[in-house]
């Protein structure tokens, strides 16, 4: 056999794979959540430094609860523009075990304007979805 007509056919191959994999992979269901109120909220506060300041203030846990072990991510995107995702696990929940926010923010100066918010979560084994999605947990 020819090596060029193996190669192509090889380049071929893999490229049918890789569409297949890109095809059948599963994708992340998540819930939109409108960013005004957290906008009218942080507006004009020159005080939120980090992108792990702002992404915490929006996660408001109650008071009466200790901090939670978040794992708190920020990956910079153009310009001053951040995707900032925020991982808590082991919730004190019955039936959700995990929650997580994705969080994109522009720091203009020094103040934050968030263009978009999306959670999910993952619910305890037997209460429900155990990867993160949006179906709801029993």
């Amino acid at each position: 056999m020819n090596p060029s007509i193996n190669t192509h056919f090889i380049r071929q191959l893999l490229r049918v794979l890789v569409l297949l994999m890109s095809l059948t992979s599963c994708s992340e269901s998540f819930q939109t959540l409108d960013p005004k109120n957290f906008n009218e909220k942080i507006a004009g506060r020159t005080d939120i430094k980090t992108s792990e300041e702002l992404i915490t203030l929006f996660y408001d846990w109650p008071d009466s609860e200790e901090k939670p072990k978040l794992t708190i991510k920020t990956d910079k995107l153009e310009g001053n523009s951040y995707e900032i995702t925020l991982i808590h696990e082991e919730l004190e929940d019955d039936s959700q075990s995990g929650e997580k926010i994705v969080m994109k923010a522009k720091l203009n100066g020094r103040t934050w304007i968030v263009t978009e918010i999306k959670k999910n979560w993952k619910c305890w084994s037997g209460r429900g979805q155990t990867n993160w999605g949006t179906e709801l947990c029993d």
